[in-house]
């Protein structure tokens, strides 16, 4: 849950403090809000920072989110593809040649938009 800050810096530098007869030294007083006002310009700006870069890194978990859900899909087409040749003793480099052809002409079908697996 996010904490609302109550005082920015701006707010802090613009604060008023009623007189009292015993009073307080202002120069005191204003030194003591001007180191008040330079902390919160450093949290502010480190807080700006660390937003972004959160921004920046959900970013990325979603586009490798992306990219592990497409290489599912990819391995899950090629253990299919693959099943039952590993089952077979007289695997040959020519099966192999012949799936890298076809693996070749399926990614030719998806650049053009046709899905091959609803080709018959």
């Amino acid at each position: 849950m996010a904490r609302k800050i109550n005082f920015d810096s701006n707010t802090l530098l613009n604060l008023k403090f009623s007189k009292n007869v015993k009073g307080y030294d202002a120069f005191q007083v204003d030194s003591s809000l001007d180191k008040v006002v330079d902390d919160y310009r450093f949290y502010e700006s480190f807080y700006k920072e660390a937003k972004d870069y959160i921004a920046e890194l959900e970013g990325n978990i979603k586009k490798l989110k992306d990219e592990t859900r497409k290489k599912d899909i990819e391995i899950a087409k090629y253990q299919k593809r693959l099943e039952g040749i590993k089952d077979k003793t007289n695997v040959t480099s020519e099966n192999i040649d012949l799936l890298q052809r076809i693996n070749a002409l399926e990614k030719a079908l998806y650049s053009r938009g046709i899905d091959p697996n609803k080709i018959k």
